[in-house]
Parts: C-alpha cells; structure tokens; sequence
C-alpha cells in the first residue's frame, strides 16, 4: 500500500480517536448541538478517505464505481456505530442520532465529490449521475447544518426579545425551557382569562413526578440593569396551586441554601402575574448575594404538598 494511503489510514484514527475522547468543552445547547453536529464533517472526511484508500488498493481493483461509493459509506456508517459503542466504556452515551449524523456527513461530502469526480464524468449518462448527487450531497448537506442553524437563530432570537424571558402570546417557542414531569403544548388561553380572543399560552400539564414544572435554562445572564422579574401564569383549575420559583446563578454549588426559591399559591381558576423584586433574588442564598450579573437558570415547579392541580398556562415571563 502506498505512503499515501497510510497516512489516509492514519487520518481516520486520528478522527475517530477524536471522536471517542475529545472533551466537550461546556454543557449548553449551543456546544452540544456544535459538538452532535460536527459528526457530519468528519466522517464525511472518513467517507472520502476510504474512497480514496480504495480506489488506490488492488485488493479493491475489480470493484466497480457504485461499488466504492457504496463502501465508502458503509465503512462510515460501521466505523460511527463503532464508535459509539467505544463510547460507552469511557463514560459517554452511543447515541443513534449521532450514527445517524455520521451517515448524513458522509452522503453529503460524497455526493458533491461524485458531482465533480472525473471517473463519474466519464461514465454514460454522466449528466445525470451527477446531478442527482450533487443533489443528494446538497440535500444531506443541509440537514446535516440544520441544527446548527436552528440554535444559532434561536440564540440571536433570545438576545433580540430580552429582557423578555418567555412569551408564548404570540409565538410558539420553548427551546430554552425544558419539561420537568410535565408537557407542554400550544394552546389558546381559555376565554375566561385571555385578554384578547384567541390569545395564545404555553400549556403546562403536571404530572406525577419529581418537581413538575419548567425549568428555564440558559437564561440570558445579566440581570442586573432591572428590579424586578415578572411571570405570568392562569390556574384553570379548581384546586389551588402552590408553586416554588427559583433562580440560581453561575456558581451555584447545586445546595438549597445557595440559591432564590420562593413559594406561592396561585388560587383556583385564576391569571396572576407574580411579580419579584431582583433585590430578593439577590439576597437568595444564605453565605453570598446571588450575582445578577451571571443568571443561569429558573425554575417553576409545583410543590409536593399542594393539591393536585394538574395544569397550568404560562403566558409570558420578563424583567421590569
């Protein structure tokens, strides 16, 4: 085998080496998606080096055209899931969209080389065979930076309508809040509490489960230009609802003591705003003052000990 074909073969270790154990470097949506995403590209990459590797092998000299494409995306598609499965014993979940991205990467790069591969131009109905890769390549390219493009949208979304926090009154959008033994759904604020016919809300049902609720994560940081957080949520049902809200910030040590938490009740069949004024959020924990400067998250969750009321509609939630 040549020197070339060795250092092919060294590329892809390093690329799958890199997949295995290269650290993550942060938890946010934005990191992760990057992190999930960037699997495309390089067993693209691997995709192309085995086509490479094969074409350049006599062992792999009577397979014909389709036949090294084909193996090139199966060798993807079987080195992904392997590497998923190396994932395991290092302390990292195999994860099925992830061999599916590995899979993505490799159609797309592929399908845009064979548009442009001499050996495909000199086949019969060259044309054709191009077009439809190219057409499958661009295709597989764009769902493959889809996710990317969807959290970057929704990141510049986020700094655009701050210093509102949530508002579901006009627009569907809950990729910042995650259901906690809940599930939420657009709906329409029933006519009793809408301030407009056909008013929208976020539904909010409670289930049986470890703190109820909506966590809102990655929180826009600095809250310390305002004096008071706002969030206004309707109880349709005949039950009370008593409900903590908390707000910790960067540093929090994940103890009861280092954070804001406050209880209320929202009465039966009720829209309250419930309003808290920051300089309480700041004082929250016990040995520090809670730094507006670097909020990170907020959290809504129905206590233990309130009656069942197994719904709830939030309709907004900012700082005044």
């Amino acid at each position: 085998m040549k020197r070339a074909h060795w250092i092919a073969l060294l590329v892809i270790g390093i690329l799958l080496v890199a997949v295995v154990f290269a650290p993550v470097p942060g938890d946010t949506r934005w990191i992760r998606t990057l992190h999930n995403s960037a699997h495309a590209p390089i067993f693209g990459s691997v995709s192309l080096l085995t086509l490479f590797i094969v074409r350049g092998h006599p062992r792999f000299a009577s397979i014909g055209l389709v036949g090294q494409y084909a193996l090139a995306l199966a060798a993807a598609l079987l080195l992904g899931v392997l590497t998923e499965l190396l994932q395991i014993p290092v302390g990292r979940d195999a994860s099925v969209e992830d061999a599916v991205h590995d899979v993505i990467g490799a159609a797309a790069l592929l399908g845009i080389f064979a548009a442009f591969d001499s050996r495909v131009r000199a086949t019969a109905h060259s044309s054709i065979v191009r077009l439809v890769a190219a057409t499958i390549g661009i295709v597989a390219l764009i769902v493959a930076a889809a996710p990317v493009t969807r959290a970057a949208i929704k990141y510049q979304q986020r700094e655009g309508r701050f210093p509102v926090v949530a508002d579901f009154t006009e627009r569907y959008d809950r990729y910042f809040i995650l259901q906690q033994s809940a599930e939420f759904s657009q709906a329409k604020l029933p006519e009793p509490w809408a301030s407009k016919a056909g008013e929208e809300a976020m539904h909010v049902q409670l289930l049986d489960g470890p703190y109820p609720g909506l966590d809102f994560i990655e929180l826009r940081p600095d809250w310390s230009g305002y004096s008071a957080l706002a969030v206004d949520l309707t109880n349709p049902t005949p039950l009370a609802l008593h409900l903590v809200l908390r707000v910790h910030d960067a540093a929090h040590n994940n103890q009861p003591t280092d954070r804001f938490s406050r209880r209320f009740e929202l009465p039966p069949r009720t829209r309250q705003v419930i309003r808290i004024p920051l300089q309480d959020v700041a004082a929250g924990p016990s040995t520090r003052e809670l730094d507006l400067r670097n909020v990170a998250e907020m959290i809504i969750f129905r206590t233990d000990d309130s009656p069942r009321a197994n719904e709830l509609y939030l309709s907004r939630a900012w700082l005044e």
